[in-house]
């Protein structure tokens, strides 16, 4: 018994000196960035949470579903970098330190001070909303504890909060705030709810068991837990997954853990620590969870091993990239580990036996049901065609072999071409295909008009991927598998007054609403225009609603219309005319005659 308390002492602090290295290559500073809200660390989602087709890049912060709360600078610095956009971040600063790091904040409400002065200046000069402006020199400096803005809900927040990122400066790495020491305070431990083991069958991979850690299914040995029954394997290639959830305010609110490792026979084989990752690596978290199932049970299953074409760079593995090949009469042993930014860490053992190779029933169906079927191959440029369809595949584009099905079937209702069904939704695409498809009886003149479509056809429902009219085909981006036609988009956007109701201030009520929507290919452009003088209007996309902000050019109209006023009693109006168009050129333009308020 001592031998083996030894044993898993080594392992557990093989495991915690993994994460030292990793934590010692950069010598993080401590006390240097300061937590940019007026609380104690409180959060959303912790770094790398696990998203759709992305990694959280940053920490989110807890606002209690408020917005208009200050938002601070993390340290000295210079604005580096100011977006605003409809989606993604919203409205979002990035600042510029001394010591090589970068700060973001985004989904803000509104800026302030100098910083909210240049920005309204810079969107009337270049009239627009919507920008990218990168500063090569220092502009705007702060100061550790400045106030640069305030809390929100801009952008694709689904609800207000702050969300903050610590970069390096020169890589563009996001790195985790945890680092430096912007941790919540957590005394719950991160937990493993179920095993996942996976068999490989030529280029495919099986889901052979899913073992349950329920209460009654894990006995304490002594030296840690332990799954009670004995894991029955064959001797063929085999490699693992995990459910596994933090807590860390209290014991119901499931986070992603920092840290998972697996061990066989006392030998690592496998870690994922997520220190920092680079953007154009996110989108790898396909790869790195079990896709397929995700997608029909909605249950995140993480990898403990890499497939082919997976290029995160959060991983160690030693040996097969993660698998193993257990002997036949072999009785052996798996040591799953979790950690939390805390290092707060749980374990799991599973005790395995080989029986010796059979042919078995899944293998058998997996054979049958890729045959006659043609590869895709991860890391090889391939084309694909079909009567009126050519897709060119990207080297990137999946991650393992995949055998594909291509179906054509007949022209869909509405639709002008085709549906081609290209293989299952259920395998993910990394990078997109080129995908070209040729109309059939399309109106003549208005082919520039068509769309590519991408969707369920059994529920009639198509959603537009873009795509333009060239020499005949209309070409575009794919980047899923499923089912593509062509679609006409001809009507234009609808745009309806909308009653403003603010829900933090009842008192607030110096904007007008404006609801703008379209049928197919979606908004591109909108513009408002005060007695034809053109105005700002900020676009809260998820919410199909524009919002002018009543300003300085409200103000000069309503002196000068007011002083103008013959009449006692009357209350002089406005015309805001708002135009929208969609990325098809379809144009919708009205006119609102407003009242004019007297005092602002």
């Amino acid at each position: 018994m001592k031998a083996i308390k030894q044993k898993y002492l080594f392992v557990f602090y093989f495991c915690l000196m993994q994460t030292a290295f990793v934590y010692g290559q950069t010598p993080y500073p401590q006390n240097y960035f300061r937590y940019p809200l007026d609380s104690l660390p409180n959060l959303v989602s912790p770094f790398g949470s696990l998203r759709d087709n992305h990694f959280h890049s940053g920490m989110d912060l807890r606002t209690n579903g408020r917005e208009g709360l200050p938002v601070y600078a993390a340290a000295d610095g210079f604005i580096s970098r100011i977006k605003v956009q409809k989606n993604g971040y919203g409205k979002a600063i990035y600042i510029e330190h001394a010591n090589g790091y970068s700060t973001v904040y985004g989904h803000l409400q509104k800026y302030h001070g100098a910083i909210a002065e240049w920005i309204h200046k810079y969107q009337y000069i270049n009239k627009t909303f919507e920008f990218d402006k990168i500063f090569m020199k220092p502009f705007l400096l702060v100061k550790k504890g400045d106030t640069i803005g305030f809390s929100g809900n801009s952008g694709g927040s689904t609800g207000p909060h702050v969300h903050f990122e610590i970069r390096n400066s020169q890589t563009e790495k996001t790195l985790n705030p945890a680092l430096f020491g912007i941790i919540p305070f957590d005394t719950l431990y991160p937990i493993i709810t179920k095993i996942h083991v996976y068999k490989f069958v030529q280029e495919g991979l099986l889901l052979k068991k899913q073992i349950d850690l329920s209460s009654k299914n894990v006995i304490d040995v002594g030296f840690g837990p332990q799954w009670k029954d004995t894991l029955v394997l064959s001797s063929e290639t085999f490699a693992f997954g995990l459910e596994a959830f933090d807590y860390i305010h209290n014991g119901r609110d499931e986070k992603g853990i920092y840290m998972y490792s697996l061990n066989h026979n006392s030998v690592p084989v496998f870690s994922h620590t997520l220190n920092e990752f680079a953007f154009d690596e996110t989108k790898y978290i396909n790869a790195h969870l079990d896709y397929a199932w995700y997608k029909l049970q909605k249950q995140r299953i993480q990898k403990c091993f890499i497939s082919d074409g997976n290029l995160l760079g959060t991983y160690f593995t030693y040996g097969n990239k993660g698998k193993i090949t257990p002997k036949i009469g072999e009785m052996g042993e798996l040591m799953f580990w979790v950690q939390d930014n805390n290092k707060h860490t749980t374990s799991l053992r599973v005790i395995y036996k080989t029986v010796g190779t059979s042919q078995d029933a899944d293998k058998l169906s997996y054979e049958q049901s890729i045959w006659g079927k043609r590869p895709i191959l991860p890391g090889k440029s391939q084309t694909i065609v079909a009567p009126g369809l050519e897709i060119k595949m990207d080297p990137k584009s999946v991650y393992d072999t995949v055998y594909y099905e291509l179906k054509v079937n007949p022209t869909p209702t509405n639709a002008f071409s085709e549906e081609y069904n290209f293989h299952t939704p259920l395998v993910p695409i990394h990078a997109s295909f080129d995908i070209a498809i040729k109309p059939v009886a399309c109106p003549v003149g208005l082919e520039k008009k068509l769309v590519l479509a991408y969707g369920n056809p059994k529920a009639d429902n198509y959603n537009s991927i873009g795509g333009s009219y060239d020499k005949g085909w209309v070409r575009g981006k794919g980047s899923n598998f499923g089912n593509y036609t062509l679609l006409l988009d001809t009507i234009p956007p609808s745009i309806k007054w909308s009653k403003y109701k603010n829900d933090y201030d009842d008192s607030d009520t110096l904007r007008w609403d404006f609801d703008i929507r379209d049928n197919l290919s979606g908004i591109s452009k909108y513009e408002a225009f005060l007695n034809e003088q053109w105005v700002l209007l900020d676009y809260d996309a998820k919410n199909h609603i524009v919002t002018y902000q009543w300003d300085e050019v409200l103000k000069q109209t309503a002196q000068k219309l007011w002083s103008s006023s013959m009449l006692e009693g009357e209350v002089p109006t406005v015309t805001m005319k708002i135009i929208v168009s969609d990325a098809k050129g379809n144009k919708q333009e009205r006119e609102f005659r407003l009242m004019l308020p007297q005092n602002f």
